[in-house]
């Protein structure tokens, strides 16, 4: 498996959890205001004073809106929608400034996380009408699916041929119609999404074996149950049931 070629990706959970807060509070204002106002305007409380000279184009004060609204004396109810808006604009020009400060302090001052990629596939041969599945045991202890570092330049069904290759020194043929994607953290620092194919042996009876690195410690084919029980994380063995009902229905299992 070669070393990765990590890049680097802003951490948006920060951003996003922002974001929410922030809406959250703005409808609670609106809300409040709404209520606040709307009570008002029910016990006739006149919550606004209007210049006597908005309707002077000349003055400070003039505006054509006010003006029309000086016109309807009497009528609460346009007051309130005025004051409800202009207040809710307000806050809403304020909270986008206040989110696009913190997302400036997030892009250069928070951490940032390595984004990973791999490839591999669910390796799986038929005999007797029974499906079996390529299980990889790993020198670092835990049972997988063979997959591996993408590296620069290559393309995804290129990763998954060199991977299958080196871990298992199988010529498969790759069916890129199944394709599955993963995603975890392997640390707190990193993400990390692996896209899974089917591929199955060109020959019969090859026996796979790592002649690469010996990065893998055994490789054994099993039955669907048994590759489920073996296999050591959930994800992996997600893709696994995945691939086992794509088989059936393609090849009337």
């Amino acid at each position: 498996m070669k070393n990765e070629q990590s890049k680097y990706e802003i951490d948006k959970t920060f951003y996003n959890r922002l974001v929410i807060y922030f809406t959250l509070s703005l409808i609670t204002l609106f809300l409040v205001v709404f209520f606040t106002i709307g009570f008002c305007y029910v016990a006739k409380i006149d919550i606004s004073a209007l210049p006597n000279d908005v309707c002077d184009e000349e003055s400070r004060n003039f505006s054509a809106f006010l003006c029309y609204l000086s016109t309807l004396e009497g009528n609460t109810f346009y007051y309130v929608v005025y004051n409800f808006f202009a207040i809710g604009l307000t806050f809403a020009i304020l909270a986008f400034i206040v989110l696009n400060i913190f997302y400036i302090a997030n892009k250069f001052y928070f951490k940032k996380l390595i984004k990973e990629k791999s490839c591999g596939a669910v390796i799986y041969k038929i005999e007797d009408k029974v499906i079996y599945y390529l299980v990889l045991k790993m020198g670092y202890g835990h049972t997988s699916l063979c997959k591996g570092h993408q590296e620069e330049n290559e393309t995804d069904e290129e990763t998954a041929y060199r991977e299958i290759k080196e871990e298992t020194n199988l010529d498969v043929s790759l069916n890129t119609d199944f394709s599955e994607c993963i995603k975890y953290k392997p640390t707190p620092i990193s993400i990390k999404s692996v896209r899974f194919f089917l591929a199955t042996p060109k020959k019969d009876n090859e026996v796979p074996v790592d002649l690469h690195d010996a990065e893998v410690s055994s490789l054994e084919w099993c039955p669907y149950n048994e590759a489920l029980l073996r296999i050591t994380h959930e994800s992996d063995r997600k893709i696994i049931k995945k691939a086992n009902r794509y088989i059936k229905k393609h090849f009337y299992l």
